[in-house]
């Protein structure tokens, strides 16, 4: 049988190799395009996992509310005009766009993360649907995955209220939006799960993307086979979750 499992742990193990392998040039160094470079590594794994029929770009979308502040990573159908593209930098309509991504090298605690949920509900708020709405940070901080979720935090989410849907703070933290109910419970509130999932969360952001990005695209769910690839823990992620953060009425 394929180990799914040590697969998508590896995807861990190459973006923190490749992160690390240009820091062995520049050791200490300032650099003001390291976070650029992060972006790059992210944008070349998700072109190796995601479908010919999309791209991936960074620029802005511009929608009847006007332009978005620009996007770190965006995600977007080949089959709808661009207004603008120059190699990967592009300015989108909402109608193409499948997923924004924000990306950092280092969460350093609860006054950042809520500058990053904010900026990237903004531009969530200018493509006005339902898409793949992620932050992903190389590293974390201690305190993200706590069962007390700190205060700035929880606000933070609840204003957001799933225009930041995916969260990908550090190789183990993994936080999930869930629209109106929770798996394997019926009939409760929207809600942010937090899951710790040791040298996985990278692998459940990439993969938790391509789904949605095949949903969108094909209108079906994925096959099995793919499904036991990209989500191969036992008794799924829910075993690992921490705790829950419930959208206010």
């Amino acid at each position: 049988m394929p180990n799914y499992l040590e697969y998508q742990k590896s995807i861990s193990k190459e973006l923190l190799s490749i992160k690390d392998r240009l820091r062995n040039f520049i050791d200490d160094h300032h650099w003001p395009e390291d976070g650029r470079y992060k972006e790059i590594i992210l944008t070349d794994i998700l072109r190796k996992h995601l479908p010919k029929s999309v791209s991936v770009g960074t620029g802005f979308v511009m929608g009847e509310q006007g332009l978005s502040t620009q996007v770190d990573i965006i995600i977007y159908r080949n089959d709808f005009p661009v207004m603008f593209r120059q190699s990967d930098f592009v300015i989108v309509v909402p109608e193409a766009v499948l997923g924004i991504i924000e990306v950092k090298s280092r969460i350093t605690g609860a006054t950042q993360l809520t500058q990053v949920v904010d900026k990237l509900s903004v531009a969530a708020e200018i493509v006005c649907k339902p898409i793949f709405s992620g932050i992903f940070s190389f590293e974390g901080y201690d305190g993200i995955l706590n069962r007390n979720v700190n205060q700035q935090v929880r606000s933070t989410l609840i204003r957001s209220n799933g225009k930041a849907n995916h969260l990908c703070i550090g190789e183990n933290c993994f936080i999930k939006y869930w629209p109106e109910y929770a798996p394997t419970r019926e009939n409760t509130r929207s809600r942010y799960s937090f899951y710790k999932i040791d040298d996985l969360a990278f692998g459940y952001f990439i993969s938790n993307l391509v789904e949605d990005v095949y949903i969108a695209t094909v209108g079906t769910n994925l096959p099995e086979t793919l499904t036991s690839m990209f989500y191969p823990i036992e008794n799924t992620k829910e075993a690992y979750k921490l705790t829950e953060v419930s959208m206010e009425m």
